[in-house]
Parts: structure tokens; C-alpha cells; sequence
């Protein structure tokens, strides 16, 4: 039999050079004038921005079509943006194309980005036309980016250029050029929104975090004009900003933010002091009181002396800004949730190692109704944490950041009352309970409509719709679980699942139960994961080799302590006075063991939450309880547990920018 031979014809569809010219352009808009009795005067204000060529010019000769990914690993045009003065500026990067250039901007692809993040390929013709060209015989511009400059900040930009896959022999492209110059015009902008009781401690938006407005009524997003009012801590409404899905451009000022467009929301937690109301002097249990408070704060500024109060009516730094000497954090508003999961039990995902919980850092996602992460072990939560926006110290919740969270929750800048539980059992995020409940957990179902005074119910839920009884994200009842008692708040800080704190017991190496490292966990069996030293090998559980007394060939623990929080050893669990001012543990006293049912638990002198501290047997703080815990869950619950993967227990995000 005769072979065939098949021939590959590669035509080479045309001629293409690519010159970008960065032109280090500046702009000034201004105009002061001042009436007085003699003479009017004008002064000028300072507004310089510039941008600044990293190497040479893209240069692609004897171009053809390529496919968008190879497009992606050209070798890119680098410049920067820069603002040298102390006034915000608003600018746009523009491509103008030039006189020589003779191949139709409809054939050609482009992708701008942020050092750091992807571009996103896309066709010149799509941008925005450019009208006010700058350069002489200019035949056509397109406005590529429209962003803010903070005084004497900078952005890097990477730029991409090559000729669309989708051109075809039949298009009029064989021996064209494209040449054209990045221009930067820039313009004085009004200064960023401030609130005067905040004093100086305003929200910081860095990297990807875009601020927001929500929707009294429905929830719904909408970008907020940074320039006008769009919080306000003294009427209980916080600051919300949000992380765009990969490829969603940032809308800009007023527009409407899609759902399916938003990755993840934070809430700013300003720094501040507070009254210390409890010195946390419990060592044990007692008889519990109703002590519930509204708790005095002040906005403090990182630029003022702190406050290192120790007794009742001193006031305290809180300790949750003092480790990053930052004028606030970022907290997620919701607990994390796991991207893409269908059912509760897709979100239980505990990565194999620690490779594999970095690559994970893509399925974060913080929003309502989603399944909540959980099944994953300490040490992997940590890890996708310090990795998900490491450049903002993105990192995994500490104890002492909950309470942070907690003490402003019932400030005068909060609701300062019990937090709804989330009572939804199959695990999504955002929902709130339609009763309130009035016993702890006992086990079982306990309705309201027929057990009023001792009643905790719950229920799954489909995402997105009511649940028997609860209410979803977008219902408007939802906001009974915020801290706001609206939608700006935080929400799941009772009930939903447990969540796992950055947060553990000194491991009592040195002897001395305070200068050690953070224990590992209790055994060979029950640990976090973290390389370190184990409270209690010789604990009687199954499948515990006792002669391990730590655990190697897991995850190195951390050795910046900003991101921990270290409890002195202890060996019993109701020695509160090892709690630290601040955490929402010490202060929550006196404590007493209570039996609902058939269960003891041990509850605080605040909205009876339950309360456990750290000790040899159970290393890691957990807050906020489960949803079938009724009274049990709360902003002030705290639980001890080991560390491990957990099908009831998820983790919550921070970010802290300095």
C-alpha cells in the first residue's frame, strides 16, 4: 500500500512591528483662588505624575495570529505610575496609535495588568476611544486603564501586544504595521472620605481590595465613590471592600459589582482602645452573673502612644493592631468558604501537605451562601492564609483579632447585643436564624413554637433560599446575625461552623509553661499538622503510638509571632486567667458548668456562650460554636480542641496592611 504523506503549509499571514514608547508625561490641573480686600490671588498645588520605561520597546517583527495563552508569555513592556506629590491623583493609561500605523486596531490583542496579577487578553477595538490625543497625527487612541494615585504611591504595569488569533488569510493584515505610544494623563481628584470620630484610622485599600456600598434592602453590591460617604462607624455602618474574581475589571465609582464577579469580602475593624471592664482573675468555676456591657472604645492612631492599661477602668491598645502597628484590619465577613463546592460535603477538603494547601489558595472564596471550608487541619489553613494575598499579610484569624471583632461588635459603634446564630447545619455561610434561641445544646431539635423558653432550632438549606428555620444572606432578616445589625457587619461569629484560631497553648518545652513554642497538638493522632512538640502523648486515645512525643515531617510552625497568638501551659481548662486581655475569653467571667439536657457545658457571664479554655489535652482555640448549639453559639464562645481536620470546624481570613 502506497503511504499518504500530509503537508503542513504554514503561511505566514503578514508583517508586523510593534514599538511602545512610554513617555514619562506630566500633567497639572490647578487653580486656588482667594479673594481678599486688596488683590485676588492665585497659587498653584503640586500635582506631578510621571511613568517610567523598565526596558525597551515591544518589538515583534515578521508577526502572525497567535492563541491568547501564547500571547500571555511575551515578553511584556514594563513601566511604572507614579505620584510624587502629597495630593491624590486620578489618571488613564492610553494607547495612541501613530501616523505610521497602516494595520486596523481590530486585529490587534492586548493585555494590560498590575504588576503581579493576570492580564486578560483583550481586543484593542473593545477599549474606550480616546479623543484628546497627544501625540501630532495620531489616527486613533483607546483608554486602557482609568485608576486613583495616593500621594507618592506607585504601580507597575506589564503591557502585552500581539496580533489576534482570529485573523484569517482573507483579512487585509499581509505586510501591515502597528505602532503606537503609552500615554498617562492624569488630573487632581478630591481626597478620600474621612470620618473625624476615626481619627486618622480610616479604611487603607491597597492591592485588589475594592470598597463598596451595600444595599440596605437587598444586599446587592455597588463600588463606592471613595470621595464621598460611604461608611460610617458612628451610625453602626462599617467599611466593606471586596476582591474581584481573576479578569473582572474594577467598575468603577457608583457602578453596580455583579455577585458572580466578587471572590471575597473583608470588613475594616479601625484600631482603637478600650476600657478594660474585667480584669479576667478567674481560675476556676464559680456562679455565672449576667454581666453583657456596652464596652468604651477610642479610635486610637498607630502614630499615637499606646495604651498599656492592666486593671478595670485603664484603657488598653487593643492588642489585635499592635502586632502589625497597623490603623485596622481586614477581617472576611464571612467564614471561608470553599470555591465551586455543590453539597457541604464538597467543601471538606484537607489539603495532603504543604504544597498542596498553596495551590489550594485558589479556592478561597468569601461570600454568603457558600459551603463553609472545613475538614481541613490548622497547619493548612494557615497556609492558604499566608498565601492567598501574602503582599497584604493576608493570614489565618488569631484569637485575639476574634475579640477585636467581638468588643467593637458591642461598642457604641456596633449592635451591642447577641449576635443571631447561623443555624444552618448544612454549612452555608451568611445565615441567620429566624428565632432566637433559648437554650443551649441539648441534643435534639428543640422548636420555638412549642418549647418557647427552652427552644434551638436549625435546619439545612438549599444556597441562596430560606431554610426552614433560617433566612439566607439576601434576605433582608439575615442582618440579625451581623455586628452591625445591617449588612455591613460581620456575619458567622455565632454559629455556622466552629472555626479554628491561629491561636495555641505554649508546648511547656522550657519548663517554665510560657517560653516555648506553640504545641503541635496532643498526640501522634490529634494534631494540627505544625512540626512542634505534643501536650499529651500519653493520653488515652486510639491509635496514639505514645512514644511520639512530636510531630516532624509536617508544617514548619511560624517564626513571625504577629501572626500567632501563645497561651501559657496549663492542664486544666477552666484556668481563665491565662486568656489575654482583649481575646474575648478572660474578660467573659465569672464562669459556671450548666447541664442543658443531657450535655454540661461550661458558660460565660456573657449571653451564656460556652466556654473552654486551652489546656494539655486540647492545644487550639476554636470560636463562635456550631449551628445546633443554640445559646452555646455566640460572638463569645470559645472551645479547645486538637488541631486536626474537622467536619464542623472552618477558619476565617485577615488582612492587614501596613
Amino acid at each position: 500500500m502506497e503511504k499518504k504523506k500530509t503537508i503542513i503549509t504554514y503561511i505566514i499571514l503578514g508583517i508586523l512591528i510593534i514599538g511602545v514608547i512610554a513617555l514619562g508625561v506630566t500633567y497639572a490641573y490647578w487653580i486656588l483662588t482667594r479673594k481678599q480686600e486688596g488683590t485676588n490671588i492665585v497659587k498653584t498645588t503640586c500635582l506631578n505624575v510621571t511613568i517610567e520605561e523598565e526596558q525597551d520597546n515591544i518589538l515583534l517583527e515578521r508577526a502572525q495570529p497567535i492563541l491568547d495563552e501564547e500571547g500571555l508569555k511575551l515578553k511584556p513592556f514594563k513601566f511604572k505610575v507614579k505620584n510624587n506629590c502629597e495630593d491624590y491623583a486620578e489618571y488613564t493609561i492610553n494607547l495612541e496609535m501613530l501616523s505610521e500605523t497602516s494595520l486596523d486596531s481590530e486585529f490587534v490583542k492586548i493585555a494590560l495588568n498590575e504588576k503581579g496579577d493576570k492580564g486578560v487578553p483583550t481586543n484593542l477595538k473593545e477599549y474606550e476611544e480616546y479623543k484628546n490625543l497627544k501625540i501630532e497625527g495620531t489616527k486613533e487612541g483607546r483608554t486602557l486603564k482609568t485608576s486613583k494615585l495616593k500621594p507618592n504611591e506607585e504601580k507597575e504595569y506589564e503591557l502585552r501586544i500581539w496580533m489576534d488569533e482570529d485573523v484569517t488569510i482573507e483579512d487585509d493584515t499581509m505586510n501591515k504595521t502597528y505602532k503606537s505610544k503609552i500615554i498617562v494623563e492624569s488630573k487632581n481628584t478630591d481626597k478620600p472620605y474621612t470620618e473625624s470620630i476615626l481619627n486618622g484610622t480610616d479604611p487603607v485599600l491597597d492591592g485588589r481590595l475594592i470598597p463598596i456600598t451595600i444595599n440596605e434592602e437587598n444586599g446587592q453590591v455597588t463600588r463606592a465613590d471613595e470621595t464621598k460617604k460611604w461608611y460610617s462607624y458612628a451610625e453602626q455602618k462599617w467599611a466593606n471592600a471586596v476582591i474581584l474574581r481573576n479578569g473582572v475589571e474594577d467598575p468603577g465609582p457608583d457602578e453596580p459589582i455583579e455577585e458572580n464577579d466578587i471572590e471575597s469580602y473583608f470588613v475594616w475593624i479601625p484600631r482603637y482602645r478600650y476600657e478594660i471592664f474585667d480584669e479576667g482573675n478567674y481560675e476556676g468555676l464559680g456562679t455565672k452573673t449576667n454581666k453583657e456591657q456596652i464596652i468604651n472604645i477610642e479610635f486610637e492612631n498607630k502614630d499615637e502612644p499606646i495604651k498599656s492599661g492592666k486593671t478595670s477602668g485603664q484603657m488598653l491598645t487593643h492588642p489585635a493592631f499592635t502586632a502589625f502597628n497597623t490603623n485596622g484590619i481586614w477581617v472576611g465577613k464571612f467564614e471561608t468558604g470553599y470555591d465551586g463546592a455543590k453539597f457541604d460535603g464538597d467543601a471538606q477538603v484537607n489539603p495532603a501537605n504543604e504544597a498542596a494547601a498553596i495551590d489550594a489558595v485558589n479556592k478561597v472564596i468569601i461570600k454568603p451562601n457558600v459551603y463553609s471550608w472545613r475538614g481541613i487541619q490548622v497547619a493548612k489553613a494557615y497556609t492558604v492564609g499566608r498565601n492567598y494575598e501574602a503582599t497584604l499579610n493576608s493570614h489565618m484569624m488569631k484569637n485575639t483579632e476574634w475579640g477585636a471583632v467581638a468588643y467593637l461588635q458591642h461598642s457604641q459603634y456596633g449592635s451591642h447585643e447577641s449576635v443571631r446564630i447561623n443555624n444552618n447545619v448544612s454549612y452555608l455561610t451568611g445565615y441567620a436564624a429566624k428565632n432566637e434561641p433559648t437554650t443551649g445544646y441539648t441534643g435534639t431539635n428543640e422548636l420555638c413554637s412549642t418549647t418557647p423558653d427552652a427552644c434551638n432550632e436549625y435546619s439545612g438549606a438549599t444556597p441562596g433560599s430560606d431554610g426552614e428555620y433560617n433566612t439566607n444572606y439576601f434576605n433582608k432578616a439575615s442582618v440579625v446575625a451581623s455586628t452591625t445589625n445591617n449588612y455591613t457587619g460581620v456575619y458567622d461569629m455565632s454559629g455556622g461552623a466552629w472555626e479554628y484560631m491561629m491561636a495555641s497553648m505554649d508546648d511547656n518545652s522550657t519548663g517554665d509553661g510560657k517560653t516555648g513554642k506553640l504545641s503541635s497538638g496532643r498526640s501522634n493522632v490529634y494534631n494540627s499538622g505544625f512540626n512542634g512538640k505534643l501536650t499529651c502523648p500519653e493520653c488515652n486515645d486510639s491509635g496514639v503510638n505514645h512514644n511520639i512525643t512530636e510531630v516532624t515531617g509536617g508544617i514548619d510552625l511560624p517564626t513571625d509571632e504577629r501572626f500567632y497568638d501563645k497561651y501559657d501551659f496549663g492542664t486544666s481548662d477552666t484556668t481563665y486567667n491565662r486568656g489575654i486581655l482583649g481575646d474575648a475569653t478572660k474578660e467573659m467571667g465569672p464562669f459556671q458548668s450548666i447541664v442543658y439536657g443531657t450535655q454540661l457545658r461550661n458558660v460565660g457571664s456573657w449571653y451564656d456562650d460556652d466556654s473552654w479554655l486551652v489546656f494539655s489535652v486540647d492545644p487550639w482555640f476554636r470560636r463562635g460554636g456550631d449551628a445546633s448549639m443554640g445559646t452555646g453559639s455566640g460572638l463569645f464562645s470559645f472551645y479547645h480542641y486538637v488541631g486536626p481536620a474537622n467536619s464542623n470546624t472552618s477558619f476565617r481570613l485577615v488582612l492587614t496592611i501596613q
